[in-house]
């Protein structure tokens, strides 16, 4: 009836052995990580270590809020300019009206 396709046990039990030491590598990874970053909270100052936490989060706050406005000004100045220079075809042909005198 339907398209079937056989899987060979082989290559299932390979690419499942290939996903099961992937997930092992990562979750050692993330343990030994873990145990690094508690060994120095520990025996280091956390007073000192939470202060300089603060201060980067602090700048990367500020610098963050400027570039944030910087980009905003920089998108609403092109968006001046390309409503400048493509005016509606109305406000062109009503300019050209304005300025003829004719009798």
């Amino acid at each position: 009836m339907f398209n079937e396709r056989k899987v060979d046990g082989s290559q299932q039990s390979s690419w499942r052995r290939w996903r099961e030491a992937a997930f092992a590598t990562c979750t050692v990874w993330l343990v030994l990580q873990n145990v690094a970053l508690l060994a120095l909270a520990a025996w280091g100052h956390p007073a000192s270590a939470l202060a300089a936490g603060t201060a980067i989060a602090r700048t990367a706050i500020t610098v963050s809020g400027q570039l944030f406005m910087l980009v905003l000004a920089v998108a609403l100045g092109f968006a001046l300019a390309a409503w400048l220079v493509h005016a509606p075809a109305e406000t062109q042909v009503n300019a050209v009206r304005e300025v003829r005198h004719e009798r």
